[in-house]
């Protein structure tokens, strides 16, 4: 946040994120924005010297290469750019002057399935997105019912999905010089068919590239047994900032129920409350 991590968030977004949730407990944005705890340092005692030895004459220097960094998952390499949300670090903030223009692409890949012949294997796993603009207009963008693009007029679409293939995954691709005019985004991981995705097998993840090149990513957790949908992440504009958080929350049914459960309450729903109603 331009504030700083102190700074209170956006009334609004404060009072949502601190609803209570099937597993948001009680941190509220503004908690999750405070730097990260600490990891506990381990000291081990250093082992007793050793005897002196008979003075030799010292073998030349073998040249030995640097160990590679270690870098705690939740940060980035330099050399990758890469930051990984997680229990420890669930936010991350892109900072307004980094969306001025170009492109937001938010990816969903999964791990390709084979068969027995070592054929890949089709899967029924998609990305779907709740939205929401700042004068309250709500809806979803899925493959599911068709719903490719939002909010917008013609070609000047905020949000657009982009096609699917099992290779390089689905993405939301939004348009950055006008996502001033979206308030939040609920990012979730849904099936077509009656069946859920197997979620240990396919492992599913998302990939926020950042206009500077660097990465965002977050993963779904373990499934609890019943798992139908997962919420994987959430972003919000906050004070011209883009806060995302990483949610990892599992629900039993389907879109509907992550409309519900995450404030959506106006959006009109089919019978099986998989695809919203035009308004």
């Amino acid at each position: 946040m331009s504030g700083g991590t102190n700074a209170r968030p956006a009334e609004e977004v404060h009072n949502f994120l601190g609803r209570p949730g099937p597993r948001r407990s009680r941190r509220t944005l503004a908690d999750h924005l405070q730097p990260p705890r600490p990891r506990p340092v381990v000291t081990t005692p250093a082992p007793p010297a050793p005897p002196p030895a008979a003075r030799v004459a010292p073998p030349a220097p073998a040249r030995v290469a640097a160990p590679a960094p270690v870098v705690a998952v939740g940060q980035a390499r330099a050399s990758e750019r890469r930051v990984v949300l997680d229990d420890e670090r669930p936010t991350a903030t892109i900072p307004a002057a980094e969306r001025a223009s170009g492109t937001l692409r938010i990816t969903l890949r999964w791990e390709r399935q084979v068969t027995a012949a070592g054929l890949h294997r089709s899967t029924d796993v998609h990305l779907g997105c709740l939205w929401e603009t700042r004068d309250r207009h709500a809806g979803a963008l899925q493959s599911l019912g068709d719903l490719l693009a939002a909010p917008g007029f013609g070609a000047r679409q905020v949000l657009r999905l982009g096609p699917r293939s099992e290779q390089d995954g689905e993405e939301v691709l939004a348009d950055a010089a006008h996502l001033s005019l979206m308030r939040r985004m609920v990012l979730y991981v849904y099936a077509v068919g009656p069946n859920p995705p197997d979620y240990r097998r396919l492992a599913p993840h998302l990939t926020l590239a950042r206009r500077g090149g660097g990465t965002l990513q977050m993963w779904a957790g373990e499934p609890p047994p019943g798992a139908r949908t997962c919420v994987i992440a959430s972003v919000h504009d906050v004070g011209g900032d883009l806060v995302v958080r990483r949610e990892d929350e599992f629900l039993p049914g389907t879109a509907r129920d992550v409309a519900l459960a995450y404030g959506f309450d106006d959006l009109d729903w089919n019978s099986e409350g998989t695809v919203p109603r035009p308004s």
